[in-house]
């Protein structure tokens, strides 16, 4: 299914998909439950490694809901992709020598060769991902085919 066409397609700004609410929220629980496992065992002289993942899941998770897990900048047509704590681990798109498109069900990466390779987004809010989808949409019908 093709999203909606708006009526002015957007030829420049930051497009930001923030990682799925449910990712952070496993991580926030995930973190909570081994930081109590942890102290509980410190409470019993024991040293345990949840001492220590615990906080970081923790962190993570909250950290997670305020960082991007995607932003695509439509002027430069580049997109990156970031890490639950906020670190760049990908980038696509122009500066790779890619092209940034929408073939109806995926984000893809057109590359240069011919190839086509499909972007990962699952792990994006997909309200964001809807919108994403739909400024590349508009952005390809206002640039013709790729």
């Amino acid at each position: 299914m093709h999203p909606a066409h708006s009526h002015q397609p957007p030829t420049s700004g930051l497009i930001e998909v923030r990682h799925k609410a449910s990712v952070s929220v496993m991580f926030i629980v995930s973190g909570s439950i081994l930081l109590g496992l942890g102290l509980l065992s410190l409470f019993f002289e024991l040293f345990s490694l949840w001492v220590i993942l615990g906080p970081l899941f923790l962190v993570t998770g909250i950290v997670s809901r305020s960082k991007p897990y995607l932003r695509f900048d439509l002027g430069q047509g580049a997109m990156h992709m970031y890490g639950p704590l906020g670190n760049r681990v990908r980038t696509y798109g122009a500066p790779k020598g890619e092209r940034i498109a929408f073939d109806g069900a995926n984000v893809v990466r057109l590359r240069a060769d011919g190839g086509r390779k499909k972007i990962r987004t699952s792990s994006g809010e997909p309200a964001d991902v809807q919108r994403l989808q739909q400024a590349l949409w508009s952005l390809q019908q206002s640039q013709g085919p790729a």
